[in-house]
């Protein structure tokens, strides 16, 4: 079973994300902040990271800049409402953005794609 971190400090999409991907058969960790996320990170076996950017304590681009020093291998996933944040960041590194919507199609996908699944 693939494990997925779900990085954002919405409860709603926190809860939302959780119980789709587990209906979809993943294990799901979630967390409230990019600290708690990179916690997380280091203590579970993760495949997966979707990650909001706009977050209390550690920002998600801060996130993933450490994700990419750490373990560049693992796939990231950058779900957000402001896209436009990432416009000018260098150095940032993710293998796919998915806007917030309400429509998790597309985000399913990308995750299943992502995985291999």
């Amino acid at each position: 079973m693939k494990t997925l971190l779900v990085v954002d400090d919405d409860e709603s999409i926190r809860l939302l994300l959780r119980d789709e991907f587990c209906d979809c058969g993943f294990n799901v960790v979630t967390a409230i902040d990019g600290e708690e996320g990179l916690v997380a990170f280091n203590e579970q076996n993760v495949d997966l990271v979707i990650l909001d950017l706009d977050m209390p304590k550690i920002s998600g681009e801060e996130v993933a800049l450490k994700l990419q020093q750490t373990a560049p291998d693992k796939p990231v996933i950058i779900y957000t409402g402001n896209p436009e944040r990432l416009k000018n960041q260098i150095g940032i590194k993710y293998d796919a953005m998915v806007l917030k919507s309400c429509d998790l199609q597309e985000l399913t996908e990308r995750v299943k794609e992502l995985v291999n699944v």
